[in-house]
């Protein structure tokens, strides 16, 4: 083989390797934040439920009465 192609085929591999890597980088952040989503949706669901607690003991409880001059 000559000179030129062993310097192209190179090239080629760098550029290979470092597409690999950066797929493989990118793999990770996608991982990482798929586990903040599922945590971030577990409080969120944890929230609405405290809010649902909360909205039922409001509607239990008697009303207010308003003050006389409303």
């Amino acid at each position: 083989m000559d000179a030129e192609l062993i310097a192209r085929v190179e090239r080629l591999e760098e550029k290979l390797a470092f597409q690999e890597r950066t797929s493989d980088d990118l793999n990770d952040v996608i991982a990482r934040q798929a586990d903040q989503i599922d945590a971030l949706a577990r409080k969120l669901s944890a929230l609405r439920d405290q809010v649902d607690e909360m909205e039922d003991t409001v509607v239990r409880a008697a009303p207010v009465a308003k003050p006389p001059h409303y």
